[in-house]
């Protein structure tokens, strides 16, 4: 096995409602997000939803690691818009950069940019809209209203679309993209004590803390820890200078991890003031070659004899991107007693979740030591 952490992909269904609301209809009717999918109208979670609501457990879970990138307005007086901001942030500092990417506008139509590494697909439901539409009123407002002796007013009425649904939601990791990142820039860094001084342009100044490892590598440390690197060299006779910044391998093992165990454990989300259940009870995770949603397409469901069951693991893998440990593809797969998958697909994969993560390059685990081996766990 390699010591190289794999690129991933990770497939779940789950079991959620309206999540995602969009522009009101009539004035008062709120509506939810839909499309037509085979000729039947379906609901959807877009990605911005998802990539929020990831984020916030993320936070949730390790606020000191996760902690919110600072924003900025930048463009012209007529046309502003909010950016990160890479005075005060980078991917070493702020993994919300480094895994969501960004975009920072430096002078002109010039802006420094970064691909994310996180592939967020939209969470389609896998049942139809049947134009279900609720009626709602605040009856306890108003009572509380007429108990301190104002007169008597109508509640406010509204209406809600919903749609309680299994959804299909799919992520992927480019682990070569994430923990890496590569600027173009006119200046040379200079060093200035236990500072190293970045000028993204004529007006815009960024500051490092650490120390000088060499005469072309600086070590970022903050908090007391070596937090990642960066390095430049000299392109097109020292005109301008090529940056890499480079996240600790310790860090952006942590980062991926933290990623896969919200995905797996369940995604904080809230919409519309009510708590939402994102969470897997189907999912599928492998090792690919190219970070590429290649379970997606497969994955569905079907009901037989009163019982759910998930649909399409045998076609999905048969792809030749996911990686294998000799016969065996390097795929991961829980099910639960809603949703069951086939004991002919699970006995042909990783049932340990720490087993997968050492087989992705994740987990400094020797191998023999899991708590148990492939196939010989149950849902």
């Amino acid at each position: 096995m390699s010591n190289t952490i794999k690129n991933i992909t990770v497939t779940i269904i789950f079991d959620g409602s309206a999540l995602n609301r969009d522009e009101k209809i009539g004035g008062n009717i709120l509506s939810i997000k839909k499309l037509n999918v085979n000729g039947e109208v379906r609901s959807f979670i877009g990605k911005p939803a998802i990539r929020h609501y990831l984020f916030q457990t993320l936070y949730k879970n390790d606020p000191k690691r996760w902690n919110p990138a600072p924003i900025t307005e930048r463009g012209s007086e007529e046309k502003k818009t909010l950016q990160f901001d890479l005075r005060r942030a980078d991917i070493i500092t702020y993994p919300e950069l480094d895994v969501f990417g960004y975009m920072f506008t430096v002078e002109g139509e010039r802006s420094l940019t970064r691909k994310a590494p996180l592939g967020i697909t939209k969470a389609i439901s896998l049942t139809s809209y049947e134009a279900d539409l609720a009626f709602y009123a605040n009856h306890d407002l108003v009572m509380r209203r007429r108990a301190e002796g104002y007169p008597e007013t109508m509640p406010g009425l509204y209406n809600k679309e919903e749609h309680v649904s299994y959804y299909k939601l799919t992520f992927t990791i480019d682990t070569e993209i994430l923990g890496k990142d590569v600027w173009i820039l006119g200046t040379e860094p200079q060093f200035s004590e236990d500072r190293l001084i970045i000028n993204i342009s004529n007006n815009d100044k960024k500051e490092l803390p650490g120390k000088r490892d060499s005469t072309n590598s600086w070590k970022v440390i903050a908090d007391g820890e070596e937090k990642g690197a960066v390095t430049w060299t000299a392109l097109k006779d020292n005109q301008t200078f090529q940056l890499t910044f480079k996240v600790s391998d310790e860090e952006k093992k942590a980062r991926i991890c933290h990623i896969l165990e919200a995905i797996k454990d369940g995604l904080y989300a809230q919409s519309s003031g009510e708590a939402n259940t994102i969470v897997s009870l189907f999912l599928i995770a492998g090792a690919v070659k190219v970070p590429s949603p290649i379970f997606h397409p497969y994955i569905d469901i079907r009901k037989e004899d009163g019982q759910w069951k998930v649909i399409g693991v045998g076609d999905a893998l048969k792809n030749s991107w996911l990686e294998k440990d000799g016969d065996q593809p390097i795929v991961y797969i829980q099910d639960c007693e809603r949703l069951r998958v086939d004991d002919l697909w699970k006995n042909q994969v990783l049932r340990d979740w720490a087993e997968f993560l050492r087989k992705l390059g994740l987990s400094e685990q020797p191998e023999g030591q899991e708590t148990q081996g492939a196939g010989s766990q149950t849902a």
